[in-house]
């Protein structure tokens, strides 16, 4: 018997698992099982479906451990991720990992974090629990490789997936928009040379540093045609240089002011 899993992941496609005989009556649609990817990723994948035949293209891996002894996702769901997948051109595994917790979706990457609430009484957990339990107890944090070491074993998720259950600790899942923020430096005009008359004074008195008079006429031509003036484009329109715009600002004729024109955080999520 073989599954075809999900794994919260943006690959080409799903892949297939084979289910070893000791797994046989536990691996159903909608249960989370644990697998190898590649050399040393981990994930707990969503089991799709079940299949007879193996595939032709690949030898298959082993399903490591299951998870979960009823799914944790439901058939409709699973069709409706298809569908989702399908309609916005992405994968299956995107819409897993927009879809479900952090605590669903445990992978190499996953971060324990002790449960203050939970507090130091760790009688009701069985002997690898309480060895994870102690540890995340003195450390606070713990990632699934010091889990292993811990327990000398690669097969670990079970013990983490009741240790969540029984709520001794969290998982944090690190959040990042795609997008980084685009900052652009403008020009602005020293408020004091706001009016025609302070302005024209100045012009008039200019007696020095022609290179910054023709900057200053075309940062005066910029903003009368477009409104607001970049110094990108007042530095391609002069022909000036940094220097010569860094000369107008101390003799505080110009100001330079960065703005902000994408926001973009980074944040932890608890689940």
């Amino acid at each position: 018997m073989y599954a075809e899993i999900i794994i919260p992941a943006a690959l080409p496609k799903n892949y297939t698992w084979s289910v070893p005989a000791h797994l046989l009556e536990q691996v159903k649609p909608g249960c989370r099982v644990e697998v190898n990817l590649g050399k040393n990723k981990k994930y707990a994948g969503v089991v799709k479906k079940l299949l007879e035949n193996k595939p032709a293209e690949f030898d298959t891996k082993d399903i490591l451990n299951v998870l979960d002894t009823e799914p944790v996702v439901f058939e409709e769901q699973l069709s409706l991720w298809e569908w989702i997948a399908s309609y916005y051109m992405c994968s299956e595994g995107e819409v897993m990992a927009a879809a479900l917790p952090a605590h669903f979706k445990l992978s190499s990457e996953t971060i324990l974090v002790f449960n203050e609430e939970y507090g130091d009484d760790f009688s009701a957990l069985d002997h690898d629990e309480y060895l994870v339990g102690e540890a995340l107890l003195l450390k606070k944090e713990l990632n699934l490789t010091e889990v292993q070491q811990l327990l000398d074993s690669s097969h670990v998720y079970p013990v983490i997936n009741r240790l969540i259950q029984k709520k001794v600790c969290h998982v944090w899942e690190a959040l990042k928009q795609t997008y980084v923020p685009k900052k652009e430096t403008y020009v602005l005009l020293n408020p004091v040379y706001d009016n025609e008359d302070s302005l024209s004074e100045l012009l008039n008195n200019w007696t020095k540093a022609p290179k910054q008079m023709e900057l200053l006429l075309s940062y005066l031509h910029l903003m009368k045609t477009s409104g607001e003036v970049t110094k990108s484009s007042l530095l391609k329109k002069s022909g000036a240089s940094d220097a010569q715009l860094k000369g107008l600002v101390e003799k505080q004729v110009l100001r330079l002011e960065n703005a902000s024109l994408t926001g973009s955080t980074t944040c932890r999520k608890m689940c």
